[in-house]
């Protein structure tokens, strides 16, 4: 099967999805993406059944050739605002070709997303047979937009688990790692508040580890037991998440947050917010970690000075539980959902 797929910024871990389907099912991929930044700390490069174009300078008619020389079977759209792209996706949907949108807004039910509900028979399912949104969170507001539960499928981001096959915890490390941009949004002020604050109340007896860079890194509490690294390659990313503790993501929003999955995969105990949506998979309260509510600067206090003292008997089975939960959305499924969508 040849498999179109207009995307903006492509990333590694959907790299590794198509690249599992193209080994195991023969499919062939052209990918459509936004130029990245020669800047970019890595580079994602097209392989034997992988494509990748660069899509900038395209205009849509040359797109369109582009797209009808390589004749797909199935289009895979990421979102709905590129007007070349969505071109594409009504003239092949009328043809009968299955095309896909996906999307990781949760429902929040603010009135942007009551008008794109209503406004959805005219702006977006002219344009998409299916939608294929990352967990349930999601589900709800594809419901919203008017498509059939048949016409929804799941999972739409996948860690890559051959990256981390490999790494474990075999010991607790009282250490909490955070990965991700140094940015308000991720909830940050509010743990560099409780960081200080127990600092200053000398109970600061765990090590914390931010990875990562942005805006807020000249704002990363200084003490003996913190630590900042700007950056990590993604292939560093395993070894580096053996024996490292516990994994906390602070986000005041995060509409999914595929690092919760590599986390997960590592074996690694999860603090995060309610606001997350990758929790919704990949944590269980009191089973291998815990969630709470954004800006609750009480509550991630009482999380980090819990978890701080957990014996070792308890840090490796909530380990383990990771590990076990981290397979609910796995490389094989991502496969098998996008060929289940084939041509009537």
């Amino acid at each position: 099967m040849k498999i179109l797929v207009l995307f903006t910024k492509l990333t590694g871990y959907w790299m590794a999805c198509m690249q599992h389907d193209a080994t195991i099912n023969n499919n062939s991929y052209l990918v459509f993406r936004k130029t990245p930044s020669p800047d970019a700390p890595f580079q994602l490069h097209s392989t034997e059944n992988i494509a990748l174009k660069n899509v900038d300078s395209l205009d849509s008619e040359a797109l369109q050739q582009q797209v009808k020389t390589f004749n797909p079977d199935l289009i895979y759209v990421a979102g709905w605002t590129d007007k070349r792209y969505l071109q594409i996706a009504k003239s092949y949907k009328k043809s009968g070709i299955p095309v896909i949108t996906g999307m990781d807004n949760q429902w929040l039910g603010n009135p942007k997303q009551h008008l794109a509900s209503y406004l959805s028979p005219l702006f977006i399912r002219p344009y998409f047979s299916h939608i294929w949104v990352a967990g349930m969170p999601q589900y709800y507001y594809a419901k919203k937009l008017g498509f059939e539960s048949t016409n929804i499928l799941t999972g739409l981001y996948c860690a890559d688990e051959n990256l981390f096959k490999n790494t474990v915890q075999t010991s607790h490390n009282k250490q909490f790692v955070f990965i991700g941009r140094l940015v308000e949004h991720k909830g940050l002020k509010v743990l560099f508040k409780v960081l200080n604050e127990l600092i200053q109340e000398e109970l600061i007896n765990f090590k914390v580890h931010f990875i990562g860079n942005g805006p807020l890194a000249e704002q990363i509490p200084k003490h003996n037991n913190i630590k900042h690294t700007s950056f990590v390659r993604p292939e560093a990313l395993p070894k580096l998440l053996e024996n490292a503790g516990t994994f906390i993501l602070p986000s005041l929003y995060e509409a999914w947050g595929v690092v919760v999955h590599e986390a997960a995969l590592a074996g690694m105990p999860i603090i995060t917010t309610e606001e997350t949506g990758a929790a919704s998979e990949f944590v269980i309260n009191n089973y291998n970690g815990h969630t709470y509510q954004a800006n609750d600067a009480e509550a991630l206090k009482k999380l980090l000075l819990k978890y701080a003292v957990f014996d070792e008997t308890t840090y490796l089975k909530y380990s383990k539980h990771s590990k076990a939960l981290a397979h609910k959305i796995n490389l094989n499924d991502w496969s098998a959902k996008i060929n289940s969508i084939i041509r009537e």
